[in-house]
């Protein structure tokens, strides 16, 4: 009989263990911390007093269809919108530097102009995007890539101006050295990293317990990042043994004691900012993300309006 396992996200989002496209395969090097996987590791409590969240937000606007001027190639396309913004907590959350941006993206290499789209009283600026493959999906992950560099951009800075901690939501770009820590922040499953014998240890974790810290590598190439894997919240009966689980990593240049010394400060600290109830991706959407998730929706403008203004302007063109 096949056991039944539920995932706590809300179906609209997908599942919290799904393999994505938004990153290469990684090897991993489980010995990094120790040979030892035979148990959870419980760090002691956390001294961080103040931590910075980073992350954005995309929207597709309007999908296209783009032809080439002598009507040789039809390649696919949309206008977009991203925005990424910080948030510092230190026993109260406060927005901080944010930025909101536009573009137009279109495949198979072809160029699209730049872009104004009137929009109320004001215009709206779409800046230039291509992406080499005619894969239909490849236009979306361009303009995830666009904002994934504006977030990168907003960590680094935020980084260089103090030494609090900075948590960035997803995959870690960043490889340049910063004043203050940074750490990514991995919500969904995106790959099986660990063999069978590693990989068990996960479902043993409990709340605030983590992995052992294991290296990550491109296959023929040095370790590029350490990470681990730590447990929000207590287990729930219904869910699947990994729900609750998230991945974090830190560039391999700040050396494997300095790795494993965030390991243990960042795994005490993020159970209290586990996902709320209400947040449709709890509890691995940290609740400073998701409160900063909503500011920039907003900031972005209403989707609607957005969205008419720029088939007003395609009608025009039309015309």
């Amino acid at each position: 009989m096949l056991k039944l396992r539920a995932d706590p996200w809300m179906p609209d989002y997908g599942m919290g263990f799904q393999a994505s496209l938004e990153e290469p395969p990684h090897r991993a090097d489980p010995y990094v911390e120790t040979k030892d996987w035979s148990a959870p590791i419980t760090p002691p409590g956390a001294a961080i007093e103040c931590v910075w969240f980073v992350d954005g937000v995309r929207r597709v606007d309007v999908r296209l269809i783009a032809e080439a001027g002598d009507g040789s190639r039809r390649v696919p396309g949309l206008f977009g919108s991203y925005a990424v913004g910080a948030v510092r907590c230190d026993g109260a959350a406060e927005f901080a530097s944010h930025a909101v941006a536009r573009a137009i993206v279109t495949g198979g290499g072809l160029v699209p102009d730049r872009v104004d789209v009137p929009c109320g009283a004001g215009r709206l600026g779409f800046e230039s995007a291509t992406d080499p493959s005619d894969d239909p999906d490849r236009p979306l992950l361009r303009l995830q890539d666009l904002m994934r560099e504006r977030e990168a951009a907003l960590a680094a800075e935020v980084a260089g101006g103090g030494t609090e901690l900075v948590l960035v939501d997803g995959p870690l770009s960043l490889r340049d050295p910063t004043r203050a820590p940074v750490v990514g922040v991995i919500k969904r499953f995106a790959r099986r990293y660990l063999e069978a014998e590693q990989d068990r240890l996960l479902s043993l974790l409990e709340e605030g317990q983590r992995t052992p810290v294991f290296g990550l590598e491109l296959p023929g190439q040095a370790v590029e990042r350490y990470a681990w894997y730590q447990r929000l919240v207590p287990l729930r009966v219904p869910w699947h043994d990994h729900a609750g689980v998230v991945r974090c990593e830190v560039p391999a240049g700040i050396g494997v004691d300095a790795a494993v010394r965030l390991a243990d400060a960042v795994t005490a600290l993020l159970p209290r900012f586990a996902g709320r109830p209400t947040d449709p991706r709890a509890p691995q959407n940290l609740a400073p993300v998701g409160g900063l998730e909503t500011w920039l929706r907003h900031r972005m403008g209403h989707p609607a309006i957005v969205r008419r203004a720029v088939l007003e302007w395609l009608s025009r063109e039309a015309a």
